[in-house]
């Protein structure tokens, strides 16, 4: 697997931001602690162009991130610094009118004194994090972080952006999917094992775990598979 690229469409349907997928239980459990601070009275942040501190401690850390080390949460906070969300809007005519890229954290500070961690948001993440957190209501980052595929914490994670868009399923071709999910060319060329590898294993745990079910449903041409499309609908079972 190769990094996979997420694309999310803002509610004003021309606006879209672009990052490089966060794969781990710890990724998504430290998106979760950040998006947990991020409130909507931000926004005058933005507005002001002032940058979110959020200031805490590693004991209360890893009460959102178990078993982690001091080391493995420097390392991770690291990486959050040299991962970018790109954001664009397109004008009527398909060509970009804006465009602005940031780092998922600016800046970040540990002290081990007192054991405090600083984590330094930039305001132009702001908007994009109050818009998935209206995603993951109720808690739904406890389900990203149950999964043990990250082919599971992508579709999950496609799925929930649209749920609540007066949508019911989501149709790609094979080639659209695959890209999504970062497979690099070439691999799983036959569709059998693509749906045995990939698709049955991630629907398989969604469906077992989180607050949504997804069927799979198969069109064909000529006898051969040439898209899939994702039908979705709340699960009653957890």
């Amino acid at each position: 697997m190769i990094a996979a690229i997420r694309v999310v469409t803002h509610p004003d349907g021309v606006t879209t931001s672009s990052y490089k997928y966060l794969q781990t239980s710890a990724h998504i459990t430290l998106m979760a602690f950040i998006m947990k601070h991020i409130k909507s009275s931000d926004q005058n942040s933005f507005i002001n162009k002032q940058n979110k501190v959020i200031q805490s401690s590693f004991p209360v850390l890893t009460r959102f991130i178990p078993n982690i080390s001091k080391l493995d949460l420097l390392n991770l906070l690291e990486d959050f610094c040299n991962r970018t969300l790109s954001t664009q809007r397109l004008a009527q005519n398909g060509e970009i009118e804006d465009f602005e890229a940031t780092t998922f954290i600016s800046a970040y500070s540990y002290n081990r004194n007192n054991k405090q961690i600083i984590i330094e948001v930039s305001y132009r993440l702001i908007p994009f994090i109050l818009y998935i957190k209206q995603q993951y209501i109720g808690g739904r980052w406890k389900y990203s972080a149950s999964f043990t595929s990250s082919y599971s914490n992508l579709i999950y994670d496609m799925i929930i952006t649209n749920y609540d868009k007066n949508t019911s399923s989501l149709k790609f071709n094979l080639t659209e999917i695959k890209e999504m999910l970062g497979i690099e060319s070439g691999t799983y060329e036959i569709y059998s094992n693509f749906k045995r590898k990939v698709l049955n294993i991630a629907l398989h745990e969604i469906n077992l775990k989180s607050d949504i079910c997804i069927d799979l449903v198969e069109h064909k041409v000529n006898r051969k598979v040439m898209f899939i499309e994702f039908l979705f609908r709340k699960n009653n079972c957890t």
